[in-house]
């Protein structure tokens, strides 16, 4: 079978090259979730199983989070091969179909007619309802929210913004992503900063018994002189979920201003950037929101904007533009010195990126972001608890729901972590990744439980777990 598709761009060890083609063939004649560009609620389905279509509409919101057969539908609004348990999408989460196809009919829309596109579709309206959608389901206000291309994005803004002294000092944990320490690192060698570790390398942090193990280590560490707090809302390499609203009003009442990274959490559980309390958050859209590779947003907090200073902005945010002209009654400027806005504004943009976070967050809030929770949630403790349950497997997943959630962190004994991912991979159709920074003795493999796995596909990596670590252990 000719699986070449020069319009689809797919990877094919993870996405099924039939379904493609069957999108390649049928057109774009299947509707979307509401919101996209055809505004539909009626999604095509496929993968996993024969070639149909459901509407959305009478699947009703999310299922209890064990009702199998409800879940399995969802499954199949995925393009993944139908033999591949795909549990990486703590790295990069496929989008379903009713994603993908947004966006890749705002871009054939795109090439076809521009100034169509952008007068009747990708309108003024339609980029403020975006926001505004896009602002409530992180619980915040639409002129907090900024889009931006990744995490990285913002962390690197949120790291160069406050305005710092030379000798201020910026902290981060030694479990923080190179996104998000590079960064301080560069700032501190450019500005004549100070830099404090806050050492997570304690095997009893992993897991903590408790949250305030956690907020004690970051209170412990907070000195006169740090002025930037900047952490992980999940550690990526262990999965642990921070206290991050106990941190934050524990640096705020220290006046140290919070950057939150915030790689994981969006899309795997319900957010409120106002009741985590953070001056800024920096998250993505292409991993548990399931949209389009570059797309993320960066958030501050509205008090924050006269203590954050633009930097991958184009925003003349002096008040004055290139002809030395005042801009304080030019309503366009005062409308984005006004909001978040100003910190990523740079130029062109790729609006089908931005189509396609459109239809992930339809997809999102019709399964409501509590039904998604509570379904990952279900899947994350059926792999953890059934892998504490074989010889020879550690398992380092809190059973706290307070400090857990999606990502299921474990090592069998006897094992390397990188030889464990190749032979799932290879033997049994099962992809996970591993985390190893043997600087701070850290080394596991790890599983992202998303709502495109199923119940079964956790038994067939439990049972490929065990059969393994019987091989090597006895």
């Amino acid at each position: 079978m000719n699986t070449h598709l020069p319009d689809l761009n797919f990877d094919p060890r993870f996405e099924d090259p039939r379904e493609l083609a069957a999108l390649n063939r049928r057109g774009f004649l299947g509707r979307f979730l509401g919101g996209t560009l055809a505004g539909a609620a009626l999604l095509s389905l496929g993968s996993k199983s024969a070639h149909a279509s459901v509407d959305m509409n009478d699947m009703g919101a999310a299922a209890a989070p064990d009702d199998e057969q409800f879940w399995k539908l969802v499954t199949k609004q995925f393009l993944i091969r139908p033999d591949l348990a795909y549990m990486n999408t703590g790295t990069r989460g496929p989008s379903p179909r009713s994603v993908h196809m947004a966006q890749i009919e705002a871009l054939n829309r795109i090439n076809n007619d521009y100034v169509d596109f952008r007068r009747n579709h990708y309108t003024m309206d339609y980029a403020d309802a975006f926001m505004a959608k896009f602002a409530a389901y992180v619980g915040c206000k639409p002129n907090e929210l900024a889009l931006a291309n990744n995490t990285t994005d913002g962390m690197i803004t949120g790291t160069f913004g406050p305005v710092l002294e030379p000798g201020d000092e910026i902290l981060y944990t030694n479990h923080c992503h190179g996104a998000g320490t590079n960064p301080v690192l560069n700032r501190a060698h450019r500005d004549k900063l100070k830099v404090g570790v806050i050492d997570l390398s304690d095997p009893k942090l992993h897991p903590p018994k408790s949250p305030d193990d956690l907020l004690k280590a970051f209170e412990a560490a907070i000195t006169p002189r740090t002025k930037l707090l900047s952490f992980c809302h999940t550690n990526y390499t262990d999965g642990l979920f921070m206290p991050v609203k106990e941190i934050c009003e524990m640096a705020r009442s220290k006046g140290v201003i919070t950057l939150v990274d915030g790689a994981q959490p969006p899309g795997m559980v319900k957010l409120d950037m106002h009741d985590l309390g953070c001056d800024m958050y920096a998250g993505p859209s292409h991993k548990w929101m399931l949209a389009s590779m570059q797309s993320g947003f960066f958030y501050v907090k509205e008090d924050m904007f006269d203590r954050i200073q633009p930097v991958t902005s184009t925003t003349p945010f002096a008040g004055k533009n290139m002809y030395g002209e005042d801009l304080s009654t030019n309503e366009r400027w005062l409308d984005r010195m006004g909001s978040a806005r100003q910190y990523t504004s740079r130029g062109s943009s790729c609006y089908a990126k931005w189509t396609a976070v459109n239809a992930a967050l339809d997809f999102h809030n019709h399964l409501t972001p509590e039904g998604i929770e509570a379904r990952i949630r279900f899947l994350a403790g059926k792999l953890a608890n059934g892998l504490r349950n074989i010889d020879g497997v550690e398992v380092f997943a809190s059973e706290d729901p307070r400090l857990h959630a999606g990502l299921v962190p474990f090592r069998i004994k006897g094992v390397p972590t990188r030889d464990l991912n190749t032979k799932l991979w290879e033997d049994y159709n099962i992809y996970i990744r591993s985390v190893t920074h043997l600087q701070v003795g850290w080394d596991a493999n790890r599983a992202s439980m998303h709502i495109m796995v199923t119940a079964e596909e956790v038994d067939k990596l439990l049972g490929a777990v065990k059969e393994i670590s019987k091989s090597v252990n006895g």
